[in-house]
């Protein structure tokens, strides 16, 4: 594969991994972010020390010039001159908890502040995730980096050697290279005295050459937060000399990895998938339901942008409004400065995560303002000079490619002159089935560039409709009309039913048991799963890192004793069950038990089923007394399997449902894992799947009927302990963290889908997708304009290729949609654009044109299994 030779040469590489929160806030470590810097560039001053590697990162450029801007030119210079080595990274994320599309923004802004400065280090630097994603191969390849430095996740019994081929599920390969099991820090804290330096410079190597697969070592001198060591270069002159066959000089992580790929074995070992064991190494999975507010804040923030922001910004700018870039980056920049794993993992003091909610809802504002501006824009454009005083226009937003049904709840505002006690509702002149919710007086705001903001009395009804056929990537324009008089209920035959316990659609029958679970009937495949939605609750002796319940747990389920109807009506129609948890208050003293006292923990759970769209929705609010304690809901399925499919990163991974005897690993092996939007278990004739808005924890439980189990909250007091079951070693400092016990009101919303066959044949990837980003509306008055009632902009004609981003090119007047196929079979799709384009290109992640997409005969792509697929459009 690459050039032999018989010469070892080891790498010195001085460098800092930069955590900016963590034990301390992002403020406390800025100063010595300010000391490190300035160090270095004393150091620098001698020609002798060549290299620095600020932790592939490019943020701490930013940090650092915000409180000293006239140092750009000389970190320019060294950058430039590559002394100091930065990118390709914009900060280093965990890789599981962050969206694939934020993992691609993070290495285009990276990027391009990288080029800036002088030169990218074009090295897939990750040193210390808590695991690695599956496609991680081919987000690398799509910025022309062909290889990766990493740590953790890696069994090492199981593999030969520190370097070895990655395969990605598409095929894609990297040249990695795994850090040994002390990590990125074993060359770390170099002695002055040279002999002291030598012993641990020769463990080391000794370490390295145990699993030697090239004549490349790697020892990283530095790690947490180090300043650079001024020594090194005469270090390296005095080693070079006590090691005869080994030629040992100060370098950097690039002429470590040019050396590796030159000098590696033939019989490259080749590992694919998903790296996540935690057998030599901590993975730390109990991360994904830390603090889970923020990855429920993160999910809306990441949901915002990416499907609604720059999608309608897009749509926008094809009617010619401005499209705001800079501002879209804005946001990102803010939500990204959440992505780095001691923050979006929930590992951290709880100043940090203070901190981290008004950068979410930053982020959050600044999607929201962009969207709402966006549509404001094109609802201005439609045409509706047909309507009657009485009357209004409703146009309902799909951002997402295909076209979809979906239940709309929103207000209809009405000037003060219109009275009414009804309305009706119009799809192309034919009245459709609604419920009227409520109706009364309100207030409209009318903002005015010009001239302050004007109150306007209005009246309002609050209406719900199943809207159907919603144009992909478009909107739909409704009528709404004012009615005095109009007979009510009973107009409108609709397919939901209802008894005093028990809710029905055309699909599902709910029934409510005696102790609040719910028996679920699947009409169209004829079968009941039973006791669904059972909350268990279990005691938590461990940290923000990992869940370890005490020796002795005392596990508590659900029992809640009131039902009740809501929201009855032609659309939609609610089961509400509610009820109190009697908790133990927290872990007793020793820790090694519940406490003997209880407390009760409200419960209330909305499950409603909507007219005619196949999913039933889950809305749990949850009043947290407790501590030292995890809450999941439960849903038995009685599916057959050993495997379970989870949504992953442009990826459904398949992982086996069996929890592998861990006796001896550093780390016991989690029966929890990650998942970014379902979990869905099929055998060879039906299927169930739960969804889920920003709850990234599940479990499959196979002595209870193989139950699905999502994790909703879990309840800590420590950053990091060292008295834990479930792990030998302490993970971070043992810091207090008493917010992480969540204490107080918490909702989650999860949805369930009964089907035939697996994920893929029932479109399940859709189907989540369309739960998190749902539908937004507008209302106009009788007005003339350019623009259709209805109309798709982009349409993806196969419902098994999913979609990720539809932006503007980052540095040109094209479009850029991003599409992938995560099924296990090859996709054949056609794509319509409506609006007027040239030529269609074939691109990388980082947007360059690979190659020219025949079109004139309409857009078609062969789309191959789990590939990530760039579309450029040229206007």
């Amino acid at each position: 594969m690459f050039k032999k030779t018989n010469d070892y040469k080891a790498f010195i590489v001085p460098h800092t991994h930069w955590d900016r929160e963590w034990y301390l806030t992002f403020q406390q470590f800025k100063l010595r972010l300010i000391n490190t810097f300035e160090n270095l560039f004393n150091t620098l001053e001698n020609d002798e020390f060549t290299d620095f590697s600020f932790d592939g990162q490019t943020i701490i450029l930013e940090d650092y010039l915000e409180v000293y801007p006239e140092k750009k030119e000389i970190l320019k210079r060294y950058i430039g001159e590559d002394r100091i080595q930065v990118g390709p990274w914009y900060i280093l994320p965990d890789e599981f908890l962050v969206s694939g599309e934020a993992t691609i923004r993070n290495l285009l802004l990276g990027h391009k502040i990288a080029d800036d400065f002088g030169k990218v280090m074009k090295i897939g630097y990750l040193p210390d995730p808590f695991g690695h994603i599956s496609q991680m191969p081919q987000i690398l390849q799509g910025f022309n980096i062909d290889n990766i430095i990493f740590w953790r996740g890696i069994d090492y019994n199981k593999t030969k050697g520190n370097e070895f081929i990655w395969e990605g599920p598409d095929g894609t390969e990297l040249f990695a290279a795994h850090l040994p099991q002390v990590g990125y820090c074993n060359a770390r804290s170099l002695s002055t005295d040279f002999d002291e330096a030598y012993d641990v410079i020769r463990d080391s190597i000794d370490d390295l050459l145990k699993r030697e697969t090239s004549k490349s070592l790697l020892l990283l001198n530095g790690v947490d937060h180090l300043e650079a060591q001024p020594h090194i270069p005469e270090l390296s002159k005095y080693l070079n000399k006590k090691f005869p066959n080994i030629e040992i000089s100060q370098g950097n992580l690039k002429q470590y990895m040019d050396y590796a790929k030159e000098t590696v074995n033939d019989d490259l070992e080749k590992l694919k998938g998903e790296f996540r064991s935690n057998k030599d190494m901590m993975t730390l999975n109990s991360v994904y339901s830390a603090r889970m507010y923020i990855k429920q804040a993160n999910e809306r923030c990441q949901t915002l942008l990416e499907n609604w922001a720059e999608p309608t910004s897009t749509f926008a700018w094809l009617q010619d409004k401005k499209y705001r870039s800079n501002l879209i980056w804005n946001g990102w920049k803010w939500l990204m400065k959440n992505h780095p794993h001691d923050s979006i993992c929930g590992c951290s003091i709880d100043q940090v995560h203070k901190e981290m909610m008004t950068r979410f809802d930053w982020a959050e504002q600044i999607a929201e303002e962009i969207t709402n501006e966006n549509l404001q824009y094109i609802t201005n454009k439609i045409n509706v000079e047909y309507l009657e005083d009485d009357e209004l226009a409703l146009t309902i937003f799909n951002p997402l490619p295909y076209e979809i049904n979906e239940n709309i709840n929103t207000r209809i505002k009405f000037s003060k002159e219109i009275t009414f006690n009804r309305v009706k509702v119009f799809d192309d002149n034919h009245e459709i089935i609604h419920q009227l919710k409520d109706y009364g007086e309100d207030i409209k705001i009318e903002l005015d560039p010009f001239d302050t903001p004007t109150l306007i009395d209005v009246n309002y009804a609050d209406i719900s409709f199943t809207a159907e056929n919603i144009p992909a990537a478009g909107y739909k324009t409704y009528k709404i009309k004012a009615v005095n008089d109009l007979t009510m209920p009973g107009e409108y035959s609709s397919d939901i039913a209802h008894g005093s316990n028990y809710i029905e659609n055309v699909f599902y029958i709910v029934k409510a048991n005696n102790d609040g679970t719910v028996d679920i009937t699947d009409k169209i495949n004829n079968r009941t799963y039973n006791n669904c939605n059972r909350f268990s609750d279990r005691g938590d002796a461990g940290d923000e890192y990992t869940y370890s319940p005490p020796l002795k747990d005392k596990v508590i389920l659900s029992n809640l004793s009131n039902c009740s109807i809501e929201n009855f009506g032609s659309s939609e129609v609610t089961l509400k069950i509610s009820g109190s948890m009697s908790l133990p208050e927290k872990i007793g003293e020793n820790r090694k038990s519940r406490s003997c006292s209880y407390i009760d923990c409200p419960l209330e759970t909305k499950i409603t089923l909507y007219s005619k769209i196949q999913r039933i929705d889950f809305e749990t609010t949850f009043d947290n007394k407790a501590k030292d304690h995890r809450l999941q809901v439960e849903f038995p399925t009685g599916i057959d399997t050993d495997v379970v499919y989870a949504d992953s990163h442009f990826d459904v991974v398949k992982r086996p449902i069996a929890v592998p005897d861990s006796k001896g690993w550093v780390e016991k092996a989690y029966k929890t894992a990650h998942n970014s939007g379902f979990v869905s278990l099929s055998d060879d004739q039906v299927g169930v799947s739960l969804l889920n808005r920003g709850l990234p924890e599940y479990e499959i439980i196979p002595e209870k009927q193989n139950s699905i189990a999502l994790t909703l909250l879990r309840s800590v007091g420590w950053l990091s302990v060292d008295d834990l079951e479930h792990r030998t070693i302490e993970a971070g400092p043992c810091l207090p963290a008493p917010e992480a016990q969540c204490l107080g009101k918490h909702s989650f919303s999860y949805a369930l889908v009964l089907h035939k066959g697996n994920w893929a044949e029932a479109g399940i990837s859709h189907k989540a997708k369309q739960y998190r980003a749902q539908l937004k509306t507008k209302t106009l008055k009788k007005q003339s304009g350019s623009l259709p009632e209805e109309k798709s902009y982009i349409e993806i004609e196969n419902e098994k290729i999913e979609i990720s981003s539809i932006k503007k090119h980052e540095s040109s007047e094209k479009i850029i949609l991003r599409i992938y196929n995560p099924t296990e079979e090859n996709q054949k799709t056609q794509i319509n654009l409506d609006f007027d384009y040239s030529n269609v290109y074939l691109g990388n992640l980082s947007e360059d044109i690979i190659e020219e997409i025949e079109h004139e005969e309409g857009l078609y792509l062969n789309v191959p299994s789990k590939k990530i697929f760039t579309i450029i459009v040229d206007r």
